[in-house]
């Protein structure tokens, strides 16, 4: 059986109606790996930790909770996109500002990534309402990126997200010669929303770069993106996880998983929803 890695997204517990109490990883992620649901987790950078990095990834490790990957907080994309728009506007002052602004929070992310000693960062390469109506914009913005990144040590992974005027595959097959200097992550709820998980990884040029997966669940019709919200559980929604399954197999994937269904609620998380959801994930996926 092909070995995977199964980690939890600081994200499931952490969010603005608990406060954004970083506490909820301290107290439950060492017992989620102790209990053999979890190997370490997935930081998600969020906009409240960008004046303490390194209190929360200090906290944090001091657990022994290992961070293998990163996800670069989402608004960085968003700037991009806004950036790109401005610049087909136009408006060059306005998109080099945004421009600047996406690169100086990037570095901000790279230096959390290198304390809490992770080797890969997600990133949403686009965003926001601008999304990817100028995708060649995003595109031609990597390598800076990669330029930012390469002295941290960390490899760089482009993700599926939701894309309101192409799709994520095009997209990603736009980044076929960026990719010695990146990899991909997939994102089972973005591939269904888009109904692309089964195309995505039937392309040959594509699957041997997707070096990261992260798992939830939707319901709902195709390209209808007020379906992203609430995210939720596998099994709860349409993803045919025993299809995705094979289709790991298939591939020998042997690389990190992460679950980012959330658990939060008013004070506090859910831990025992947490726990149980990554139990039946590991049965459901193969993971040892």
């Amino acid at each position: 059986m092909n070995k995977r890695t199964l980690l939890c997204s600081t994200g499931a517990m952490i969010g603005r109606s608990n406060g954004f109490d970083i506490h909820l990883i301290t107290k439950n992620f060492p017992r989620f790996m102790a209990d053999g649901l979890i190997e370490g987790g997935e930081l998600m950078m969020l906009p409240v930790y960008y004046d303490r990095l390194a209190a929360v990834s200090g906290e944090w490790l001091a657990e022994g909770i290992p961070f293998p990957v990163i996800h670069c907080e989402k608004n960085v994309g968003t700037l991009l996109s806004d950036a790109a728009t401005a610049d087909a506007e136009g408006d060059t002052d306005t998109a080099k500002a945004l421009r600047a602004q996406a690169e100086e929070d990037f570095r901000k992310n790279c230096e959390m990534g290198a304390m809490a000693h992770s080797t890969a960062m997600v990133l949403h390469l686009w965003g926001g309402f601008q999304s990817d109506a100028h995708i060649a914009y995003n595109v031609d913005a990597l390598p800076a990126l990669c330029e930012i990144i390469r002295p941290y040590g960390i490899r760089l992974l482009i993700e599926n997200v939701p894309s309101n005027t192409h799709d994520p595959h095009s997209n990603w097959r736009r980044l076929i010669p960026q990719l010695s200097e990146c990899d991909l992550i997939f994102d089972t709820r973005f591939g269904q929303l888009h109904r692309q998980i089964a195309e995505t990884w039937a392309d040959a040029d594509i699957a041997p770069h997707i070096r990261h997966i992260h798992i939830s669940d939707i319901l709902g019709a195709p390209r209808d993106f007020s379906t992203l919200r609430p995210i939720l559980h596998p099994g709860e929604g349409m993803v045919d996880f025993d299809a995705f399954r094979r289709i790991l197999d298939e591939h020998g994937y042997s690389k990190t998983i992460t679950l980012e269904s959330p658990v939060i609620r008013e004070g506090g998380a859910d831990a025992l929803k947490l726990a149980d959801t990554l139990a039946k994930l590991k049965g459901t996926l193969g993971i040892d």
